[in-house]
């Protein structure tokens, strides 16, 4: 069996094809090397906004992972039209190229189409309220997923990923705040918090998520979102305490909000662990052990 995974070279694009090579999938990539994180192998260099590279993909594979995204929040919001090339007229090519070929196809949404939390945890039934840019265009490549199985059966099925964080994750502004708290950190500075830092997400490990693609990929329905997450919250001033504490680096200074960012995150996962999803993080735990092996990189 052979999948594609666009954006392969990404955060999460790279460990899942780590995982899909030793299930014995053979994969294939698709990733522009912007925002890479590491180099894999089977690359094809190109873009999702490439119809017709993204028309040849598919029609050669037996499944795709659609992992490409602009993620960047502060991009976004300066890059609008960018931003919406690529998630959305990017998804829209994949998923025209599915429904040509009669391809099943997984999307990587987002818990950021939510909004923030009206509830103490979010379902997959919460109101859909993206508050950025970046939001905004994950929230229509999301629900042009769904049109697209509602109005010609296309096989896709919706994940809605919280915030992940692990090995390999990039550490600059294209990063996600554990990874940027902890480079600095490393270099003996401290942390920068957007905000009075009272922002609360619900993080779970890389190694969650991939077990959530294996999830939705054999048991989830298409057209229908799910939900990853761990089901608790951490802020960002606990982050950064816990930075501080296994790092020494000094105290986090505060620097004012960031336009669109959304105050509460919390995925409520029922739906995914009746279908046997196990989410196993223990965030104090895997953040030291991402700490050190932060440590053991060069601070280039």
């Amino acid at each position: 069996m052979r999948c594609l995974i666009t954006g392969n070279e990404g955060f999460i694009g790279s460990h899942l094809q780590e995982q899909m090579e030793k299930d014995g999938w053979e994969v294939i990539g698709l990733d522009n090397g912007r925002w890479s994180t590491r180099k894999m192998r089977n690359t094809v260099e190109g873009d999702i906004r490439d119809k017709k590279m993204v028309d040849f993909l598919v029609s050669q594979v037996d499944e795709i992972y659609a992992c490409a995204a602009q993620i960047n929040i502060d991009y976004g919001n300066e890059h609008i039209q960018e931003t919406y090339d690529i998630n959305v007229n990017g998804t829209l090519n994949l998923l025209e190229a599915c429904r040509k070929y009669g391809k099943p196809m997984i999307l990587a949404s987002t818990s950021e189409v939510y909004g923030s939390s009206q509830m103490d945890k979010m379902s997959e039934l919460h109101s859909l309220d993206a508050q950025s840019i970046y939001a905004a265009s994950k929230l229509s490549a999301d629900r042009l997923a769904k049109a697209y199985h509602d109005t010609f059966g296309t096989d896709v099925k919706i994940l809605r990923n919280f915030n992940t964080f692990g090995k390999w994750q990039r550490f600059d502004s294209y990063g996600g705040v554990i990874a940027i708290f902890v480079d600095r950190a490393l270099r003996g500075k401290p942390p920068v918090i957007f905000g009075d830092g009272e922002q609360l997400r619900d993080y779970m490990s890389v190694s969650d998520a991939i077990q959530g693609y294996k999830i939705i990929a054999e048991k989830g329905r298409p057209g229908e979102p799910l939900n990853i997450g761990s089901g608790k919250t951490v802020s960002v001033n606990e982050i950064a305490e816990l930075v501080r504490k296994y790092t020494g680096c000094p105290e986090p200074t505060h620097i004012e909000p960031r336009p669109g960012e959304v105050r509460r995150l919390c995925a409520d996962i029922l739906k995914a662990t009746l279908m046997g999803f196990k989410p196993t993080t223990d965030f104090e735990k895997e953040l030291k052990e991402y700490i050190d092996w932060r440590k053991a990189l060069p601070l280039t």
